[in-house]
């Protein structure tokens, strides 16, 4: 047994059927060490009863290249990664009725974007996202880390954010 099977090898399984919230997403803007921030949040995940399903946080950092002012990305630029991030996340999420993930949040600052998925099979997402960094087939530098999070603690933050 591989050190990453051994590392998820706890990853719950489940057989239920899961209701999926349909995604709203709240965005605010935001400042953090003086430097804009936008960040929008799916705000149906809130009262989301089966959060221990889909107990693993899935963070994608990517940089931008082209930037604005203040650490922010043209609209060229946040209109390419974000078209981008769109065709990761069909590909994380995979089947659209029993999704292997939910999208939570994605955070514009400092010159990056950070998407955040809670995932119910960590394994599917690590070896995609793995393929597309080995093969150099991203475009713009990114990187990610997946962390077991049953209860969402990590990212209870987010719950937090009102408009």
């Amino acid at each position: 047994m591989g050190l990453f099977t051994s590392i998820f090898s706890f990853a719950e399984k489940s057989g239920k059927d899961v209701k999926i919230p349909e995604e709203n997403f709240v965005v605010v803007e935001s400042s953090a060490d003086g430097k804009p921030a936008v960040i929008a949040v799916n705000t149906s995940l809130r009262k989301f009863k089966h959060k221990e399903l889909y107990g693993w946080t899935c963070s994608l950092v990517i940089k931008f290249k082209d930037m604005a002012i203040n650490g922010m990305p043209t609209t060229d630029e946040s209109n390419y990664v974000f078209d981008y991030i769109e065709e990761l996340d069909k590909t994380i999420k995979g089947d659209s009725i029993q999704p292997n993930a939910v999208y939570l949040a994605r955070i514009t600052w400092n010159g990056a974007c950070e998407v955040i998925w809670q995932v119910k099979d960590p394994k599917v997402v690590h070896e995609y996202l793995g393929a597309i960094i080995n093969n150099k087939t991203y475009p713009r530098e990114l990187d990610y880390r997946i962390e077991f999070d049953k209860k969402w603690e990590r990212v209870s933050v987010y719950n937090k954010i009102k408009p």
